[in-house]
């Protein structure tokens, strides 16, 4: 209805203004210098409506040629970055899954519009590495950086780690402390440097590493301990390889903290490499007894019928006392049988060794038994139990 309305009054409209323009059509003249043109007015405005309408249409048309054209240069665009993106993914595929130039191949293919060509160069290296080709791994590490300096961190962790496989230790040091100084905490840094310095047992370093790691939380608080513990008993260790003296491991002693020097485990390191040394069985002996008084270690409880001191039968009686907290202890019986042997107590000796064997058989009773009946001239007992000792170690083995 509305619109039969509307045609109506167009209608109408139209039939008034053509009896208008009848009754008088007007005149359009134009005119420039000599030139001159003359028209009826209602046929200028027509041209002018037309030329309008033809002005709007081909801008319009213009218009769409370019946004056709636009459109067309995405999808240009889009369909290479897709199969640049393809390209990408096939080759972390094929680096997942070990095919090492395949992947070098397809990663490099898809560098040049790929969105993140870092990812690339880094894969890549991985692939050159893998399958030997160091020089290419290197080549791609520069181009890395060569494209994104600001990525000098993880261009750098992946430098090192390659280096940490192929065994370039002193390489892969030089770069971790490079990258150590750009970011002191990175936990994977120091991770990283912490395998360095297992590898090159590099002890000294590592100790002074530990407060970094303890900030930065690499580790527990427990596996942060455990290292510390490891570093100290390899610094023991090395001390006491170079050590002329027993004054040499205490001082390295002195600078051990309180807490490191109340663990059991370390002072069996202390202790036996102090052992090294005759005269400071005395005071290896005090140290043992105050350790094991404070915390039971069965380490410790060897070690001490291993002590030669001037006083076997002071050893004896401190070792006797043990037995009233931890009876039934197959190593204190050992330790006990040893100081009895070292006292030239044969009946005593035998009980305690035979009580040992009763409860856990062991080589080193056996070899300490057959000693003893040695001691007592039952030449033939005695090599029946040697033969018995021999016969746990090749068991074990």
């Amino acid at each position: 209805m509305r619109r039969f309305i509307v045609g109506m009054i167009i209608l109408i409209l139209s039939v008034w203004l053509g009896l208008r323009i009848a009754e008088d059509p007007g005149l359009a003249l134009f005119t420039y210098r000599d030139w001159s043109m003359q028209m009826p007015l209602w046929f200028a405005a027509v041209c002018l409506i037309v030329l309008t309408l033809f002005v709007y249409y081909l801008v319009r048309f213009i218009d769409g040629i370019d946004s056709s054209f636009y459109r067309w240069k995405n999808w240009l665009r889009w369909r290479r970055k897709n199969k640049s993106y393809s390209k990408t993914n096939r080759g972390l595929i094929e680096l997942i899954e070990g095919h090492w130039r395949t992947a070098e191949n397809f990663l490099l293919e898809g560098i040049n519009q790929s969105d993140a060509p870092l990812v690339n160069y880094l894969a890549a290296a991985k692939a050159a590495h893998e399958r030997g080709a160091f020089d290419k791994r290197d080549l791609y590490l520069r181009k890395a950086h060569d494209l994104a300096p600001q990525a000098d961190v993880a261009i750098g962790l992946t430098q090192a780690q390659l280096q940490l496989d192929q065994g370039q230790l002193e390489q892969a040091l030089a770069t971790l402390n490079h990258l150590r100084t750009i970011t002191p905490l990175h936990a994977v840094v120091l991770k990283l440097l912490q395998k360095t310095y297992i590898r090159l047992a590099d002890w000294k370093a590592l100790l002074l590493l530990l407060p970094s790691m303890r900030k930065a939380k690499t580790l527990t608080p427990e596996q942060l301990d455990v290292m510390e513990l490891r570093v100290y008993q390899e610094l023991l260790s090395a001390t006491a390889n170079k050590a002329d003296n027993a004054e040499t491991m205490h001082e390295f002693w002195k600078i051990v903290p309180r807490k490191a020097q109340k663990n059991s485990q370390l002072i069996y390191t202390y202790a036996k490499q102090l052992m090294r040394f005759p005269y400071t069985a005395n005071e290896v002996e005090v140290l043992i007894n105050t350790a094991v008084k404070k915390n039971w270690d069965s380490d410790l409880v060897r070690l001490y019928g291993l002590l030669v001191t001037e006083n076997p039968k002071k050893q004896l009686s401190h070792a006797e006392k043990w037995m009233k907290h931890y009876p039934d202890q197959p190593i204190l019986l050992l330790t006990l049988g040893r100081l009895c042997l070292q006292c030239q107590l044969w009946g005593k000796a035998r009980g305690y060794l035979e009580e040992s064997l009763r409860l856990e058989a062991n080589p080193e009773t056996y070899v300490e038994y057959g000693k003893l009946f040695e001691q007592l001239g039952d030449v033939s007992t005695a090599l029946v139990n040697y033969r018995d000792g021999l016969g746990l170690v090749a068991e074990v083995e």
